[in-house]
């Protein structure tokens, strides 16, 4: 899915070494429990906003939120100032604070410049105080870390290495953050909830929440993947205080906090098989991959080379290069979902990525081709514990102790979906170590009668978060509706749809919904191709509908 967390690290990075010319840096600001802004970072705005580190226990210590704006702009042409609107990129573990340093100028131009936008980061990570920092000392074993029926699969150690080394960082987590007043029991989904209702009450305040046209006690938000959960969470505990919130990209809220892994990964191999239909069309100048005369002789040649990638049958037969295989089979994967994930991005990539396989299997030189995969496609995950912190706490710690045996069901479901499904469990697997009880999560129910109706965004084939998640969450919420986009990858940004575009800012400017306007036809995708009818007939025309069996 790319590299939140380095994106994420480097503006960061820029963050905390503001010149002196910068009046202020988020790294140096002092907290206060009004919201005061000093100029940060060029354009931008920075504040740090003091909160009970324990909402129903304000005399157990304080936190921190960090905070930054891009300004609206005067005079704009949108209209009066409106307000601001929150930000939640995801994860759980993305940076909301390093989303609105690079992408907040991108949102603004979509939604209005008469709105401020506003990151912030989610309790316990990032520049958030305190800080959950107990991963440092832990190095997971080398087996996991590039180590997989009809398409080749992941070996058990792969697995079972990611269960052991969530069970030592569960351990050392415990000793280091894992105290009542630690940051490690205030890390959940609700308490993130309290920390957006604090930053909404904190603008009312403030001169700009007093002249701002949207009603300024109401929380504004955009929310993509996880963050439409954190948008459900707060809808649900506060719906009398939702203003006009987007939830881009739809985790289903049940599912997430049941096992994760459910309704997830229901369409990714149609965003696969969408690769050999637009590499098709494109042709030979456009794809260097084509080959044959239709979208299925294509994947045939990708096939040809996928299951040779079998380390389970080359660790039965001891073959000297399993290693090598199971390595490539996994970078393989991984390289697949970032694919899946932003194919605009990745469709220009991915010919010479599979060319370059197939003349690594003819010389027999796979881990060569691993180094050259992993440099482009690798994730660092430097900071599990963010992760688990969130994920785990929210689940109430329902899968500590389990076994990979536990897990099996899930795994199944998983590699039934997709070809290269089973690689999503794996911050579930590391979830059997977290022993760190959330002092307060919502278990739901999920739904609420919103001071204003909620827009659910969802692609027809998105690879982690199915248009079906938000068909399910809509009845919920009252008089809610859903933009449905005709594309591919996660949430709108992945397909760059000029019509869903449109609805999003007639929606932030006059809260006016879709209406029966509610559908956005495929545009121009992967190498400027505009395919004729709908991506789901083309799949279906192509005879790729099902890559599993």
């Amino acid at each position: 899915m790319g590299n939140p967390f380095l994106a994420a690290l480097l503006g960061l990075l820029h963050l905390a070494i503001a010149t002196c010319s910068e009046s202020c840096s988020l790294d140096k600001i002092s907290p206060s429990t009004t919201l005061t802004w000093c100029p940060c970072n060029g354009d931008f705005f920075c504040a740090r906003l003091d909160v009970p580190l324990d909402y129903h226990n304000p005399d157990l210590g304080r936190a921190s939120v960090p905070i930054i704006k891009y300004p609206a702009q005067s005079n704009s042409s949108f209209g009066p100032y409106q307000g601001i609107i929150l930000l939640n990129p995801g994860g759980p573990g993305a940076s909301g604070v390093s989303e609105a340093l690079n992408n907040g100028s991108n949102i603004q131009a979509v939604v209005g410049t008469n709105w401020d936008i506003v990151g912030f980061d989610s309790r316990g990570m990032w520049l958030s105080e305190p800080v959950a920092n107990c991963s440092a000392n832990i190095t997971p074993n080398q087996n996991i870390t590039f180590r997989s029926r009809s398409a080749p699969r992941l070996l058990d150690e792969y697995y079972n290495g990611f269960i052991e080394y969530g069970k030592e960082l569960g351990e050392n987590c415990e000793k280091t953050i894992g105290g009542e007043k630690d940051v490690g029991p205030h890390m959940s989904t609700a308490t993130t909830a309290r920390d957006m209702l604090s930053i909404v009450d904190a603008f009312a305040e403030t001169e700009d929440g007093k002249r701002a046209s949207k009603p300024s006690r109401l929380l504004n938000y955009y929310g993509i993947s996880y963050g439409t959960f954190l948008g459900q969470t707060f809808a649900s505990m506060f719906p009398d205080r939702v203003g006009n919130v987007v939830l881009d990209g739809v985790v289903d809220p049940e599912g997430y906090v049941t096992d994760y892994t459910t309704n997830s990964v229901n369409h990714l191999d149609g965003i696969i098989a969408s690769f050999f239909i637009y590499c098709h069309a494109a042709g030979l100048s456009g794809c260097p991959y084509y080959t044959g005369s239709t979208p299925k002789d294509i994947y045939e040649r990708f096939n040809q080379s996928f299951v040779q990638l079998d380390p389970r049958k080359a660790e039965a037969e001891s073959w000297s290069n399993a290693t090598d295989l199971e390595a490539a089979l996994l970078i393989l994967k991984i390289g697949l979902l970032s694919t899946a994930d932003t194919p605009l991005l990745y469709f220009n990539i991915l010919p010479k990525v599979l060319l370059d396989l197939e003349s690594a299997i003819l010389t027999q030189n796979i881990s060569q081709w691993v180094d050259q995969a992993t440099a482009i496609f690798e994730v660092a995950d430097d900071y599990p514990e963010w992760t688990l912190g969130v994920l785990c706490s929210d689940q109430g710690n329902a899968w500590y102790n389990k076994t990979l045996q536990d897990f099996q069901p899930q795994l199944d479901h998983l590699e039934n979906q997709s070809i290269i499904g089973e690689i999503w469990i794996r911050p579930m697997l590391m979830c059997t170590g977290w022993p760190i009880n959330a002092a307060e999560r919502f278990k739901g129910p999920f739904g609420g009668d919103t001071a204003t109706p909620i827009l659910f965004v969802s692609n027809t084939y998105d690879p982690v978060t199915p248009i079906e998640n938000a068909l399910s969450s809509v009845p919920n919420y009252k008089n809610a509706q859903v933009l449905t986009i005709d594309g591919m990858g996660h949430t709108i940004s992945a397909t760059q749809n000029a019509c869903g575009y449109a609805k999003l800012s007639a929606y932030f400017q006059t809260s006016k919904l879709p209406g029966n306007d509610s559908f956005c036809p495929l545009e121009a995708g992967p190498f400027s191709i505009v395919l004729n009818g709908t991506l789901a007939e083309s799949i279906m025309q192509s005879g790729l509908s099902d890559l599993t069996h």
